[in-house]
């Protein structure tokens, strides 16, 4: 993707570098003692961030999924729980909600943060909303849909769905359209029928052939069960597909490049601490969750395993050498293309337009976060 001349200030780990050249060059002239900065001058530019951060007010974070355990939710609960936001002199409110209603939020300025289940959400957003949503990181690396095939239904493919009866719970996941599409096969061979609730067990009594389910959910409340199934994972068949995207909007990075680069930031940090303590993560949320009233009726071990399961993915998936969470371009567009096989898009959108990964890269050293001191 070309470069945004001026679109963000010199990075701080870069002036830091700078300012500790001028002073060792400084330093080296013998001629002038006045001409060493003081020692306390390499933390000018955190008080200026500082200043900056808190200058932008309230920066409103809204979930896609109330504050389950989940990627794109989990990472800001624990950088708010761990103080990392504070650090940063940023002032970050955490907003249930769900995707993709969430992107519409964002588009209308009511929140200046949320999460997407998936790039190719996002990018229907701004299609359909005309908006300028801007993915900012990239967790989850493959699809965290699949087809549970009840037990008797011997289908190895997505293919294989032709000519049966599939429960749909609003609309069929992005990723699994675009597995259908891969396949070879069109949405239309197979019937669809809308779904009540979120029970897996009831919807498959119902005698359907097919079920879209979360790896990280209904999968956890089948195997309880000891329900027979089999799974149809877009991952075991290279379906390019992604979950758990936190975006902002282009507007708002020309305007606030510091805050969106420390809200990153904190957010990077805030999923390392998530991914290594998963209980504590849980625990976290669970302080949202019931400070709230607790209306989507969440079980801790149910969160505990969301979290285990999409924290596994992203980390079984993450690329070596690379910073956690640097969006990959070149997935997400090929994510795109699928969904213009699908039919989803009826042309190729601009999505190199809604997607910067040149934010996150910018903030590491190698596979280290820069985090001030």
């Amino acid at each position: 993707m070309p470069e945004k001349i001026f679109r963000r200030p010199l990075r701080l780990p870069a002036l830091l570098a700078a300012i500790a050249l001028v002073a060792a060059a400084c330093g080296n002239d013998s001629s002038d003692d006045t001409a060493t900065p003081p020692a306390d001058e390499g933390t000018a530019s955190e008080v200026d961030r500082c200043q900056i951060n808190q200058d932008a007010g309230t920066i409103t974070f809204v979930t896609g999924f109330d504050f389950a355990a989940a990627a794109g939710i989990a990472e800001v609960i624990v950088a708010d729980a761990n103080g990392y936001f504070d650090e940063l002199c940023l002032d970050v409110e955490i907003q249930p909600g769900f995707a993709p209603s969430n992107g519409a939020i964002v588009i209308e300025g009511q929140a200046q943060f949320g999460m997407a289940g998936s790039f190719s959400e996002l990018v229907n957003n701004n299609v359909a909303g005309e908006g300028d949503l801007v993915a900012v990181l990239h967790w989850g690396r493959t699809a965290i849909e699949a087809i549970v095939l009840p037990e008797g239904n011997d289908a190895t493919g997505f293919d294989g769905l032709c000519g049966g009866l599939v429960g749909i719970k609003g609309d069929l996941p992005y990723s699994l359209q675009a597995a259908v599409a891969l396949s070879g096969a069109e949405r239309s061979c197979f019937d669809e029928v809308l779904l009540d609730g979120f029970d897996p067990l009831a919807h498959l009594e119902l005698g359907i052939d097919a079920l879209p389910v979360y790896k990280s959910n209904e999968i956890n409340t089948l195997d309880n069960a000891g329900v027979d199934y089999t799974l149809l994972d877009p991952l075991d068949f290279d379906v390019p597909s992604s979950f758990g995207i936190p975006f902002t909007t282009q507007s708002f990075i020309d305007e606030n490049p510091t805050v969106v680069e420390d809200v990153v930031r904190a957010l990077i940090k805030g999923y390392e601490a998530a991914a290594a303590d998963p209980d504590a993560t849980v625990a976290a949320a669970f302080e949202h969750i019931d400070a709230a009233g607790n209306p989507l009726f969440l079980a801790q071990e149910a969160e505990l395993f969301r979290w285990r399961i999409e924290s596994g993915l992203i980390a079984d998936l993450a690329p070596d050498g690379v910073g956690v969470g640097i969006p990959d371009t070149e997935l997400l567009g090929a994510e795109i293309q699928a969904m213009v096989d699908a039919g989803v898009f009826s042309e190729l959108p601009d999505w190199e337009s809604m997607v910067d990964a040149d934010i996150a890269a910018g903030l590491y050293d190698g596979t280290t976060l820069a985090w001030p001191s």
